[in-house]
């Protein structure tokens, strides 16, 4: 474990029922203007306000209210995500987060949470990108690769997501900044233990949701053999190739040629994982304050 204890991890997209406030709390809240109305038919099914790019979607039938959006965003006026979130400005969007709406941390239940973080890969983003090929056995889902919306993959599993992105490209930057995120879709095993709302999750050791970030890009498949040899590797930038391992080797095997593929890399290619892996690790250290 290279860091220790960790007090804070950046978290993004946050999804959450809002518990122990009542619908009233933001119908009367003069803050929340223009609420948009989804019908089924006739029939009004939920109410949902926007306040910089957070959601507040109030369900009819059941009144249960529920929270979305990007803190890191909130904190930037609804603007982007581009930049930093540091400790101080994460605490700082906590207290907004009550001054404009009521809301303390206790009062988000948590269903949804991304972490993740905005790093200088030294390379360009899209080189990184073009070259993840699976995570475990899970292939990339391609997004938008245009200059309004930016590029980025996923890798979708049953309870989380690990999503890497061109974060300069998606908001026409100069700069390169490459985002690597999870995004947990299940808080199931978070909750089993004892982290059930932002405020159990502000309270807690954030260290293993940094070793977890870590680990799962540790086993992304990275081709970055980028040289005279190359031709002779070719092999194994294809998902086909991988698949076909799985099927017709053990995991002993699989993880031979895993291991070869990671060889390669740092030995004839860029080493580029190690050195993403490395800039995570300052990131985390530095974002501490």
């Amino acid at each position: 474990m290279h860091l220790h204890h960790l007090e804070y991890v950046p978290i993004d997209f946050i999804k959450a029922q809002i518990v122990g406030m009542s619908i009233q709390d933001f119908t009367n809240n003069p803050l929340l203007k223009d609420p948009t109305s989804i019908y089924r038919g006739e029939l009004l099914t939920k109410t949902i306000y926007s306040y910089k790019n957070l959601n507040i979607k109030i369900f009819e039938n059941n009144k249960r209210i529920e929270f979305s959006g990007s803190l890191h965003t909130f904190y930037n006026n609804g603007k982007h995500n581009h930049n930093d979130f540091s400790q101080s400005m994460f605490n700082t969007a906590l207290v907004r987060l009550f001054e404009c709406l009521g809301i303390h941390p206790i009062n988000l239940y948590l269903i949804h949470l991304e972490w993740g973080y905005n790093l200088d890969p030294m390379m360009q983003s899209n080189y990184i990108i073009d070259r993840l090929v699976q995570h475990k056995s899970v292939n990339k889902t391609v997004g938008i690769d245009c200059k309004s919306d930016g590029k980025y993959i996923e890798f979708k599993h049953s309870t989380m997501r690990l999503k890497i992105y061109n974060k300069g490209l998606h908001f026409k930057l100069k700069d390169e900044i490459l985002r690597i995120e999870i995004k947990q879709t299940n808080w199931s095993k978070y909750r089993r233990q004892g982290i059930v709302t932002l405020d159990d999750f502000v309270q807690c050791d954030k260290t293993p949701f940094f070793d977890e970030l870590l680990k799962q890009w540790s086993k992304v498949i990275f081709y970055d053999i980028d040289n005279n040899e190359a031709p002779k590797h070719f092999k194994y930038q294809t998902h086909i190739f991988w698949d076909e391992i799985r099927k017709t080797l053990s995991p002993k095997g699989f993880k031979y040629q895993f291991d070869k593929l990671q060889g390669l890399n740092k030995n004839i290619g860029n080493n580029t994982q190690n050195k993403i892996r490395d800039i995570l690790i300052k990131k985390g250290k530095e974002l501490q304050l």
